[in-house]
């Protein structure tokens, strides 16, 4: 990897105005034909023998960096399902346009603070991705310190910068509960994801106890859950939307010996989910509060509580490619779309994307850009498009943070426990993407004859779960880095 890494510049600046990439040629035109290296077309070949790889739809390309020399092509301009490779289109986007140092501001609001009394509470954000339930704690005892006992009015949640629509395109093709389903919004905490704890009671036939994470008043929990005889657990929680808020249902056995059952879900509500846990945290520091949690807009003469900034937008990047975050992605994108002036939408968003990327190469139409996170169906992309991308960044003054948000084989990330052998492990960098009919992996490595590439490798509807393949796609990646020419 360590030829990937000479050739690009450190980022100086935050604001992502300037571009390596606006006059770059077009990445998706594949005239060029790859070139006659029969020892790396035989090992691959060997792989793709297999039976069921043989019913399934491949597309892979792999480029020297260097010279631009293409040394392995398959049906590359092939359009594909991506799935969460989609997360390296955001990623560039998104260090482009706004740089890695890009920080996000959520402010706290009053428009009365009398002797410690505030009238209402204003929180208003911008579309942090990161902010934590501990970020609310810190700004609750922030405020206990400061000498606020009460809030006699209500907890406001102004998130007006992004307009209406908190679920990203193409998360409605599946009705789901999963915490990586979340919608986004512009206050948002945990990535708009509970954590529910299911520990068995001390006697069977008793109800477990339920503990929801972050502590609200938004989800309700009807705990249909029985402990029985035994240590194993057999317990289902689902998640419905209600006109209240959230529903978790617990339900199945747990045993009496069992350990703790941990699973998180989605919530529906982003503001109201948000405004009760900080309602909730305020009351922990002994911040006394009876009102209701509301949208509204903050007074634009309020007095100013606190500002809290986000860590720099880089971090937030790297959570998202290394652990393939789809709350962040989808939550970044969002952002593109605000211009300043009017709320962002969904489409102002994705225009936004699509003109950056056509300044990295990519030519109308031949793509399809459906979200950022590459969940479920809507998004298609090539092979060589995914390698363009990848080979654009490489020279772009944001390179180096592109290419760490990347999981590291054998070490981080999605690739943690994948390709371990000494020809991958720390040298191959990637982004993996998985969905019940795609597997997918793109990214850098140096192979055995010195060469740094990018690849990418892309499996769409193979004959059985698409998880299945992943070693498959591993022994691809192998071929490739032990190339020795």
């Amino acid at each position: 990897m360590m030829g990937l890494m000479l050739v690009a510049t450190p980022a100086v600046a935050d604001d992502g105005d300037e571009t390596a990439a606006a006059d770059a040629p077009q990445i998706d035109e594949g005239a060029d034909e790859p070139q006659n290296h029969p020892a790396l077309e035989e090992a691959i070949a060997g792989v793709l023998e297999d039976s069921e790889l043989q019913q399934t739809d491949i597309s892979i390309h792999v480029e020297d960096l260097t010279d631009g020399e293409i040394l392995y092509s398959r049906q590359a301009d092939q359009r594909m399902n991506p799935a969460s490779n989609v997360k390296l289109l955001t990623a560039a986007v998104v260090l482009d346009q706004l740089g890695p140092n890009h920080v996000f501001s959520t402010k706290l609001i009053t428009n009365s603070n009398s002797d410690g009394r505030l009238d209402d509470l204003y929180v208003r954000g911008e579309g942090e991705a990161f902010l934590l339930y501990e970020d609310v704690l810190h700004w609750a005892s922030q405020l206990r310190s400061r000498g606020i006992e009460a809030i006699d009015g209500d907890v406001v949640i102004d998130d007006k910068v992004f307009d209406a629509g908190y679920l990203p395109p193409g998360f409605d093709l599946r009705d789901s509960g999963a915490a990586y389903r979340s919608p986004i919004g512009a206050v948002s905490v945990n990535f708009n994801a509970i954590t529910a704890e299911i520990e068995p009671a001390d006697q069977p036939g008793e109800a477990p106890t339920v503990r929801v994470s972050p502590p609200n008043t938004y989800v309700q929990v009807d705990n249909q859950a029985q402990t029985v005889q035994g240590s194993l657990p057999h317990i289902e929680v689902t998640s419905t939307p209600t006109e209240e808020g959230t529903r978790l249902t617990i339900g199945g056995t747990i045993g009496v010996n069992a350990d703790t059952v941990s699973q998180r879900k989605r919530i529906d509500d982003p503001p109201a989910f948000t405004g009760s846990v900080i309602a909730e945290a305020m009351g922990m520091v002994g911040i006394d509060f009876d009102g209701q949690v509301r949208h509204g807009a903050a007074p634009t003469e309020g007095e100013e509580l606190l500002d809290h900034r986000s860590a720099p937008l880089m971090e937030a990047v790297w959570a998202m490619n290394k652990w393939s975050n789809n709350f962040i992605a989808e939550q970044l994108l969002r952002v593109l779309g605000n211009d300043g002036d009017d709320p962002s939408t969904w489409e102002a968003a994705l225009n936004r994307a699509e003109e950056t990327l056509e300044e990295f190469g990519f030519a109308p139409d031949s793509y399809r850009l459906n979200n950022g996170s590459g969940l479920y169906d809507g998004n298609e992309l090539t092979a060589r498009q995914i390698v363009g991308l990848l080979r654009q960044m490489n020279t772009h003054r944001y390179g180096p943070e592109f290419a760490s948000s990347l999981a590291i084989a054998g070490v981080d990330g999605t690739l943690a426990h994948r390709l371990d052998d000494d020809l991958t492990k720390s040298n191959l960098r990637a982004k993996t993407g998985t969905l019940r009919d795609v597997t997918a992996l793109s990214g850098y490595m140096e192979t055995a004859g010195g060469r740094t590439v990018a690849f990418s490798i892309l499996f769409n509807d193979p004959p059985r779960r698409a998880w299945h393949f992943r070693d498959r796609q591993d022994d691809i990646a192998l071929a490739i880095a032990g190339f020795d020419q």
